[in-house]
């Protein structure tokens, strides 16, 4: 390569680094105006013009939040809506995905296909019908009254996404396995999700942050305030004549730390399952 050459694909990549860094700072300008909303007097959120650095940073919305609020049991019962989500969707889209991968019946295609018709509705269209099920199961007020509809409407991705992956594994490593004794459960648990595991991270974390968000199913299905989530909980500081900006901003910061940390451990692992589940049949 020429010395033109090398100049001008030098200057190719400066231009797309900083197209990728502008479009990186104007999408974080909402959460950094978020966070340092946090720290600034209520009178100073609203000033006109808006100031992007506080002029006298304080951490007193997060000293009244710990202590005027019930954060700490708003994150805990994300966690358990949460973890629940994930624990009944992959018990029910493991099997599902790995049957359809490994065997060939009739109707399969039809099955997968039906699987994507809860993709079709927006959980406000069903919630009529779905508060007449939870409440016609004595579900009502539960944990479960959340966890059982996130499941439903997360299972459809992560059917389709372990399908794909399943695909990516060679039938000769069960094979082997079969001929020296092991079972199908076995082969399943020990040596097909362990290969697994980069689309399994990655349909545990588009579960958990699917069920982490949700307020449509707690404002729903939940009127016991010991069982609020995070966005219930921020949705229960609006006031009918007043609101704490400051405080609500705050308890958001909060809930989007567990989240931050979740990405930053598994990132590698969410990348690599999202492309090589991408396969199709």
């Amino acid at each position: 390569m020429t010395m033109a050459g090398h100049d001008r694909s030098s200057l190719r990549k400066v231009r797309l680094y900083g197209v990728l860094i502008g479009l990186l700072g104007l999408m974080m300008l909402p959460f950094y105006a978020m966070f340092s909303s946090t720290l600034k007097p209520e009178s100073e959120i609203f000033a006109a013009p808006a100031t992007l650095v506080p002029s006298d940073p304080s951490i007193q919305a997060y000293l009244q939040v710990w202590t005027q609020t019930d954060v700490l049991l708003w994150v805990g019962n994300s966690f358990i809506i949460s973890v629940g989500t994930v624990v009944l969707t992959l018990l029910l889209a493991i099997p599902a995905a790995y049957s359809c991968a490994r065997n060939d019946f009739i109707g399969k295609r039809t099955f997968l296909l039906s699987v994507l018709v809860v993709q079709m509705f927006a959980p406000v269209v069903l919630i009529v019908g779905l508060f007449d099920v939870i409440s016609q199961m004595g579900l009502f007020n539960t944990y479960l009254a959340v966890i059982v509809p996130a499941a439903a409407f997360t299972l459809p991705f992560n059917v389709w996404m372990l399908y794909g992956y399943f695909k990516t594994i060679p039938v000769a490593l069960e094979e082997s396995a079969r001929i020296d004794g092991a079972s199908q459960l076995q082969i399943l648990t020990k040596i097909v999700l362990p290969l697994t595991k980069p689309a399994l991270v990655a349909s545990v974390t588009y579960t958990f942050l699917y069920a982490w968000n949700r307020l449509l199913f707690v404002l729903t299905f939940l009127t016991d305030s010991a069982k609020y989530n995070i966005p219930r909980g921020v949705f229960s500081m609006v006031g009918a004549l007043q609101t704490d900006w400051r405080m609500m901003l705050t308890v958001s910061v909060i809930g989007i730390i567990p989240l931050l940390i979740l990405f930053a451990f598994l990132e590698e692992y969410i990348v690599a399952g999202m492309t090589a589940g991408a396969v199709k049949e």
